[in-house]
């Protein structure tokens, strides 16, 4: 879910993997893409999954601003479909790539139906505490490293201190990359509009990131 900027590098980066997850016995097979306003599945997601070609031609029609050729009014209904269909029996994970919120009810859906959810999306993991708790009641069926930390992994190396019987005290750290540069050229004098800008084309800035 979520066919941005970050849908889209993830995407790419599947698709360039392909020799290297060869090597490993690993075949990543995406059976749907969908954004707030398009979904395209494989035709037989049980057993197939979109092409490369696909794949690529779908985000190069997403960054030329053309998905409505995608359309589909049903979209959350179809991707609870495919939940159902292949959660369990063939282990689904749903990447939520997305900014918004609305994905929730969606996440907490595919949980119950055995899927795994992947998320870069931070806003349903900062909700409501139901919505948490719901998130995260099958620890071992999400994984959201990639929301805090410039996605260095933090989480997973905080659990390995935790179980092997370490205390945390105390957490000390710059916890926003993008606002560490803001500030720290705002620092040296410059205007903040100027640096925002800057970090957008660098590539710093969340999708979505409006400050100015």
């Amino acid at each position: 879910m979520g066919c941005g900027g970050v849908g889209c590098q993830l995407l790419q980066h599947i698709v360039s993997c392909r020799p290297l997850h060869a090597k490993q016995g690993i075949h990543l097979r995406v059976v749907g893409v969908s954004d707030s306003k398009s979904l395209v599945v494989a035709s037989d997601v049980s057993s197939m999954g979109l092409s490369d070609n696909s794949l690529l031609q779908l985000c190069r029609l997403k960054s030329d601003g053309q998905v409505d050729v995608f359309t589909n009014p049903e979209s959350i209904k179809k991707i609870t479909d495919i939940a159902a269909l292949v959660g369990k029996s063939t282990g689904l994970a749903l990447v939520d790539c997305s900014v918004s919120s609305e994905t929730i009810p969606l996440l907490t859906q595919a949980v119950d139906l055995g899927c795994c959810i992947v998320m870069a999306n931070k806003k349903p993991l900062t909700s409501t505490m139901e919505d948490y708790d719901k998130l995260i009641s099958r620890p071992r069926h999400i994984r959201h490293e990639s929301t805090v930390g410039a996605g260095l992994p933090v989480i997973s190396s905080l659990h390995r201190v935790l179980s092997s019987g370490d205390h945390v005290r105390r957490i000390i750290g710059s916890l926003s990359g993008t606002l560490g540069y803001v500030m720290s050229e705002v620092e040296d004098g410059k205007p903040i509009s100027e640096v925002v800008r800057s970090a957008k084309n660098l590539g710093y800035t969340e999708p979505g990131f409006d400050t100015c």
